[in-house]
């Protein structure tokens, strides 16, 4: 018997998060075989409840695992990691096409906190919409619909050929980053994160068409320069990094595990003071979740402006978490 269907039809309605427990109840009553809660929280996060994508977690869990009793976190992100780099997904195939058509709108929702009103009758929301990757977020805005979509999204459009890395890793000295502790001294690697973007700067981090002309937007170009930086670093302590299930705007949340220890390292472009002191109590609240003590917040701040006191490097402790706030000027001429 297969106990799980894997349906390629958007227009099937979206299961709930019970109705993905039920799912995945019918498999553990008839199996034996069990899902942490987690997992089952996981696999409805990453999927809104899309049919086709909760039943082919569920089922590729499974077949993975057929020995194991209890189906945990470790045994999900697997999952997640072959479904996000070598799953061939129909669906995602036709709304990577969709997406292509329209880059530019949807790096906007990737990369930037614009509130865009959800209105059917605009050719690129109904375009992207009855393709299932975005949607009215509840208050009238364009919010997306599916974290696995919007997650091969984002590396699809990283300029991977940029050949940058080779030139930050020659740059990165581990033995100053950890403490006596093993923890990551994140003052050095900011810091060291910083004066490499004041040789190098953002455009080389925007990508180009056949013509010559850039393709993408200027605030993809300073979330990639960071994350291009802090993958490199990984590479040399042979740490990893995973993306939370999160279909919010404008923001990039990263956990990232480096000798046994978890950190999350959230990057956010500056626009105004409320949404910047909002930002820490999301992020500290989002890290308290997670059962992390540790927050980054990385923020890029356009030059040319007078910032409230409010705006500047600290860390404090919010809701028992440790937030570290880092501030990254830009301005015209890193473009």
């Amino acid at each position: 018997m297969v106990p799980f269907n894997i349906v390629d039809n958007l227009n099937v309605p979206y299961f709930t998060i019970d109705e993905v427990r039920e799912l995945l109840n019918q498999h553990e009553g008839e199996t034996g075989q069990l899902f942490e809660e987690k997992v089952k929280e996981k696999i409805w996060q990453i999927t809104a409840g899309q049919p086709g994508l909760v039943n082919g977690f569920a089922k590729m869990l499974v077949d993975n695992n057929p020995d194991k009793k209890l189906l945990g976190c470790d045994n999900y992100l697997k999952v997640e990691d072959w479904y996000l780099r070598l799953a061939i997904d129909k669906n995602f195939a036709n709304i990577l096409s969709k997406a292509q058509e329209e880059r530019t709108f949807v790096e906007r929702l990737l990369f930037t906190e614009d509130e865009i009103p959800f209105k059917i009758d605009r050719p690129s929301i109904k375009l992207l919409h009855t393709n299932g990757l975005i949607k009215d977020d509840g208050n009238g805005n364009v919010t997306f619909w599916v974290p696995f979509y919007k997650k091969r999204l984002y590396d699809v459009f990283y300029p991977y050929t940029n050949g940058e890395k080779t030139g930050i890793l020659r740059s990165i000295a581990i033995d100053t980053l950890f403490d006596n502790n093993g923890n990551i001294k994140f003052d050095e690697l900011i810091t060291g994160y910083k004066e490499y973007v004041k040789r190098r700067g953002f455009k080389v981090f925007m990508e180009k068409d056949e013509n010559g002309n850039y393709k993408s937007i200027k605030e993809s170009a300073l979330v990639y320069s960071f994350e291009t930086y802090l993958q490199a670093f990984l590479q040399i302590t042979k740490g990893k990094s995973y993306r939370e299930a999160d279909t919010g705007l404008g923001k990039s949340d990263l956990i990232i595990n480096v000798k046994s220890k978890e950190y999350l390292v959230e990057t956010k472009i500056y626009y105004y003071e409320s949404q910047f002191l909002e930002g820490k109590n999301q992020l500290a609240y989002y890290c308290k979740s997670l059962g992390l003590n540790k927050g980054v917040y990385l923020v890029f701040c356009p030059t040319g402006i007078k910032y409230p006191e409010s705006i500047k490097e600290l860390t404090e402790n919010i809701n028992q978490v440790d937030v570290s706030t880092y501030l990254v000027e830009y301005g015209e001429a890193k473009w």
